[in-house]
């Protein structure tokens, strides 16, 4: 049993210390943007997602704010993306994984901070869908 304990412990710390992004709910362009579907997104949470472009995961995060209205952030922020850890949610905040400051989920902006902020990316609604431009993400690609 005491062999067991070290080799789960090793497990678990490789794990958590992991160099590369997380993958999330994969999303796949469609007609030149990834089109997520505003009901899925628009319940006052934070949802995950990636791209994947080149091998490479570029992920981000859709929220409702406070007043209903839907944004769209890279899972990376300015200071800290060479990290490549992102972003939890936990309870009622966004927070950095590698600094550890904390966002309101419910606000309507989040501020900069120093340089650790979201990365704010441009989404736009079309019809059911929140529709974000497959080319920006690719250009994301930089930040993971």
């Amino acid at each position: 049993m005491r062999r067991v304990i070290p080799l789960l412990m090793t497990a678990i710390v490789a794990g958590a210390c992991s160099r590369g992004p997380r993958t999330h709910h994969i999303v796949h362009p469609d007609g030149g943007g990834v089109r997520i579907l505003r009901s899925e997104v628009a319940d006052g949470r934070v949802h995950f997602f990636t791209f994947t472009h080149d091998g490479k995961n570029i992920n981000f995060l859709v929220r409702t704010d406070g007043d209903g209205a839907l944004h769209a952030h890279l899972d990376a922020c300015y200071a800290c993306y060479r990290y490549k850890r992102g972003f939890v949610v936990e309870g009622s905040n966004l927070v950095c994984i590698a600094c550890r400051f904390e966002y309101a989920i419910s606000d309507e902006v989040w501020d900069y901070i120093g340089a650790c902020a979201p990365i704010s990316i441009h989404a736009s609604l079309s019809g059911d869908h929140l529709v974000i431009d497959s080319a920006l993400l690719e250009k994301a690609g930089r930040y993971f």
